[in-house]
């Protein structure tokens, strides 16, 4: 019998191992460390391969965020270990942790939304016990709309990822008016009725803006009540235009806006810039931590002033590097307008880095979370291939996904001197608990695809699980015994499926075996020596590609 602190070290290792790998623990990896810690039990192997491989069972059975609060709860030194070697550092602070992710409702949200701004404070905000707040940027109505708020979150919902608290910058407007009379009022702040051009060239030249001594300050009532039009009036920030960054010479605070928004209709015009609304937001919600790309390090020395002329203390502040895709850069007017005049299929196209896009090729929100635990919160900017990404997602669907033979653009051959019949085949080759799949063929009528047929013609090859033969159109069987030397090709007969095949910059069709007919709706499947994807819909049978 196996003592009880055996017992627990045991259950600790299986839990480290199974966070590591994607869920699932390896009986290999959790005894060598087992035995690393206590040399003295290597007489009780038999003993301890019986505990861990009960242990896995359990430990497997349970969700990733299961494993990670069981982890925590046991020995939360090795999370903050591994959280360590992920780039992922301690931060000091006092107090209540509290932080925010605020995107704009213009879209959906994408891997670069994901990977640094959201998960890392996310992460954060759970290893503290802290507040993760889910904060609409919504203060410039002209882009935004409804749907993007509901978008935005069952994108979050689909990553399992539940904010402590949701609001909205635009529910803040009467506090920035409040705020912005006390900068008036103390000298702080003045009303500029410069057109933007002029205020542009006053910036340049460093020369102060004739407005600057207060003069259009009684407009301010006149801007609270709409009376003014776009362009007329700005409330600008009372800094310095000797300022050496251009970006801090007298910067905007709040500005005329008349387009509706869609949670407010048309009672407000009057709306602050995003520093300004930043400001107040973290202020009011005692925001500790704020994570930015150091593209908004300008952003944060202005809002810094704007602090500094309140009186308060802001948040610590934490700066990464960007992150580079090779993507299309497209902006949110450019997909909008290609999605109308039918060009992309929504915004969930495959071509598209939204995350709902990516879920629809079949990427694993676990994927993703390790990738950005993984990248870290270096200020250096990273590039990044999809092979990268595709590398995480392949380490968890590997195992999850069943095999199914498919032919793209497929060609016709016969086989001379075999007999009509069946094959079974696993479903998964490292999973025999998920059984066989039976495949029936006709030697009359069997598919490959152009590419193999092409490429392997005269030659003698096998088919997966089939046969040897020298292929051709008339092809000559030449056996079914193994040959390692021979090349292998996927192939169907018939029954078979029509199946397309939706590439993020190409449809291929072809066809799929039986088998892949009974697959679920939504199910992340391989397709052998073409790669992984998703069944999209059934009828037809449309699988999106996620990658090799």
């Amino acid at each position: 019998m196996l003592e009880k602190e055996l017992k627990e070290l045991i259950l600790k290792f299986c839990l480290l191992n199974a966070v590591q790998h994607s869920g699932k623990a390896e009986e290999k990896a959790v005894l060598g460390k087992v035995l690393a810690e206590n040399p003295q039990f290597k007489t009780r192997i038999e003993e301890l391969r019986e505990e861990i491989t009960r242990t896995i069972q359990e430990v497997n059975r349970l969700g990733v965020e299961e494993q990670k609060k069981e982890l925590e709860s046991l020995a939360p030194e090795l999370l903050e270990k591994k959280a360590e070697k992920q780039g992922l550092p301690e931060l000091k602070f006092k107090g209540k942790f509290i932080t925010r992710f605020a995107p704009s409702p213009t879209g959906p949200l994408n891997i670069f939304h994901f990977l640094r701004p959201l998960y890392i404070p996310y992460w954060y905000a759970r290893k503290y016990n802290g507040t993760w707040i889910l904060r609409f940027d919504d203060t410039d109505p002209r882009n935004i709309e409804k749907r993007f708020y509901e978008w935005i979150l069952e994108d979050l919902k689909n990553f399992g990822i539940k904010p402590d608290k949701i609001i909205y910058q635009s529910d803040f407007l009467e506090e920035c008016y409040e705020y912005a009379e006390r900068l008036i009022q103390g000298g702080n702040a003045y009303i500029c009725l410069c057109p933007a051009e002029k205020f542009r060239e006053y910036k340049q030249e460093k020369r102060d803006c004739p407005c600057r001594d207060g003069k259009y300050n009684e407009k301010w009532q006149e801007m609270l009540e709409g009376k003014l039009e776009e362009g007329q009036a700005v409330l600008r920030l009372k800094t310095g235009m000797q300022e050496a960054n251009p970006a801090l010479r007298d910067p905007p605070l709040l500005r005329v806006i008349k387009a509706e928004h869609p949670r407010k209709g048309r009672r407000y015009s009057l709306w602050p810039v995003y520093n300004f609304a930043c400001v107040i937001c973290d202020h009011l919600e005692k925001i500790s931590h704020v994570f930015r790309g150091k593209e908004h390090e300008h952003n944060t020395q202005i809002q810094s002033r704007i602090y500094s002329a309140l009186g308060w203390k802001g948040p610590e502040v934490i700066n990464f590097g960007m992150i580079y895709l090779p993507v299309e850069k497209m902006h949110t007017r450019d997909i909008k307008k290609a999605i109308q005049e039918g060009r992309l299929r929504g915004w969930d196209d495959p071509s598209l880095p939204t995350l709902r896009a990516l879920l629809r090729r079949g990427f694993q929100p676990e994927a993703l979370k390790e990738l950005a635990l993984k990248i870290g919160l270096t200020k250096t900017d990273i590039k990044l291939g999809w092979e990268n990404v595709e590398a995480f997602n392949r380490k968890i669907i590997d195992r999850i996904a069943n095999r199914y033979f498919a032919v793209i653009d497929p060609v016709k051959i016969k086989i001379k001197g075999l007999e009509k019949g069946k094959v079974k085949l696993k479903r998964h080759p490292d999973v025999p608990e998920r059984g066989e799949r039976e495949i029936p063929y006709d030697p009359e009528r069997i598919w490959v695809s152009r590419e193999d047929f092409e490429k392997f013609r005269g030659r003698e090859i096998r088919l997966i699980g089939l046969c040897n033969l020298k292929l051709d159109l008339e092809a000559e069987f030449t056996g079914t015994e193994l040959r390692p030397h021979l090349k292998k090709i996927q192939w169907v007969s018939e029954p078979h499926h029509p199946i397309r095949l939706v590439k993020p910059k190409e449809e291929l069709e072809g066809l799929g075996e039986p088998e892949l007919k009974r697959a679920e709706l939504g199910e992340v499947i391989q397709l052998e020596r073409i790669g992984f994807g998703r069944i999209d819909s059934k009828e037809p049978l449309v699988i999106f590609w996620a990658h090799p």
